[in-house]
């Protein structure tokens, strides 16, 4: 196994964290709302996190929250977080968060500041990404320059998410000193055809807020199945399984059509499963002998993945100068084990892995949920990157494909 990305030591809380929380608390009676009331800012580890919190009060919108200096600065955004990168959508920056208010989900009551429902519609952590270097690994200096970018007005951010994913960047207007915009970047996540609200699920709970209208509120000690993979047939909890190996594809004799397939274009790479567990990487061949130093890079971009567990199935391939798979160029990658020559190869021959089965996710064991779902979960909860994609499957039609 690789060692893990570099931690920072916990880093304390900005001297001015608890005068930030100083609004928060002025516009609160907290013998009346359950919202959590302002502790002493936290000190933190890991990566920095994200919230976006879905909230019907006077007008339903979308509360985007950034983990940085023990608080959370705050944006929210009435029309919610678009994947189109032709959108602009308002933000206007609010008063900071405690870190407790992440997980909160309920009904703020009547006569309350932001009285209304609440959930917790996505999370997870993020990174600066100006100039397309990344701060996963390295919590001061992610807060540094997450501090930096909100003081220049100018703020550009990697979500890793289970509905925000990739590049987007928040940029303050003129029109007023709170004005700022949320703009999605154009890379792999970017979706103009995708409409984020439509999803309406909390990531926590799967409760939406018609439900909290309803009157089903969510429940503390709520454990079991995440909302992702809730409802789907044979899916069973379970540790990560070890030992496992590729199934082989058998030949057929000619091209079919059959709705009861899907069908995948040939990749010419190799297989390959990846298992991601406490932060880390590793891959295997088909044979189940350990790869994973001889592709440092894309096992770095493979443990960025927001899963807490997964292993996926897929395929590792090289790309010529023309960008087709090639297993020629691929081969001058595989039988590499000095160190130094690793390194020479992941600059000029890097390798893609393109994933197209996932069978384990977050503590859950999928290998007995039918294909096409498992299919429906890779495509939601994989992180698309330069290093990382999914093999888009086709339906009943093996002859066109």
């Amino acid at each position: 196994m690789p060692p893990r990305e570099p931690q920072a030591t916990p880093t304390p809380a900005t001297p001015d964290a608890a005068a930030n929380l100083a609004a928060y608390d002025a516009k609160r009676d907290f013998e009346q709302t359950p919202e959590p009331p302002p502790h002493e800012p936290s000190t933190g580890t890991g990566p920095l996190t994200f919230v976006v919190q879905q909230h019907r009060a006077t007008r339903m919108h979308y509360d985007v929250r950034l983990e940085v200096g023990g608080v959370m600065p705050s944006w929210p955004v009435p029309k919610g977080p678009s994947t189109n990168p032709r959108d602009r959508r308002l933000a206007i920056q609010t008063e900071d968060h405690p870190l407790d208010y992440a997980s909160f989900e309920g009904v703020i009551p009547k006569g309350q500041y932001g009285a209304g429902e609440v959930i917790v519609w996505d999370n997870g952590t993020y990174s600066p990404d100006e100039d397309g270097r990344l701060s996963f690994g390295d919590r001061e200096e992610a807060e540094a320059r997450v501090r930096a970018g909100i003081e220049a007005g100018k703020l550009s951010i990697t979500f890793r998410g289970r509905k925000l994913k990739g590049s987007w960047t928040f940029v303050k207007t003129q029109a007023s000193e709170d004005s700022w915009l949320l703009i999605k970047h154009q890379d792999v996540a970017a979706d103009s055809d995708r409409e984020l609200t439509d999803e309406t699920a909390s990531v926590i709970s799967g409760l939406t807020i018609a439900d909290l209208q309803a009157g089903r509120l969510p429940d503390p000690a709520r454990t079991g199945t995440p909302p992702h993979l809730a409802g789907l047939p044979g899916v069973e909890p379970g540790d990560v399984p070890r030992g496992l190996k590729p199934m082989q594809a058998s030949l057929a004799d000619e091209p079919f059509d059959d709705p009861a397939w899907l069908f995948e274009p040939k990749l010419d790479g190799i297989r390959a499963l990846v298992t991601i567990e406490d932060g880390a990487a590793t891959l295997r061949a088909r044979s189940g002998r350990d790869i994973t130093a001889q592709y440092p890079a894309l096992v770095r971009a493979l443990a960025g993945q927001p899963a807490a567990t997964a292993v996926l199935d897929g395929e590792i391939v090289a790309l010529d100068e023309r960008g087709a798979p090639s297993f020629e160029v691929l081969q001058q990658r595989m039988g590499l084990q000095n160190a130094e020559e690793i390194a020479v190869a992941d600059a000029d021959l890097p390798v893609l892995f393109f994933a197209f089965d996932v069978l384990h996710l977050d503590g859950h064991d999928l290998r007995r949920v039918a294909l096409e779902h498992r299919a429906e979960v890779l495509a939601r909860v994989l992180l698309p990157g330069p290093l990382v994609q999914r093999v888009e499957t086709f339906a009943a039609d093996g002859i066109a494909a």
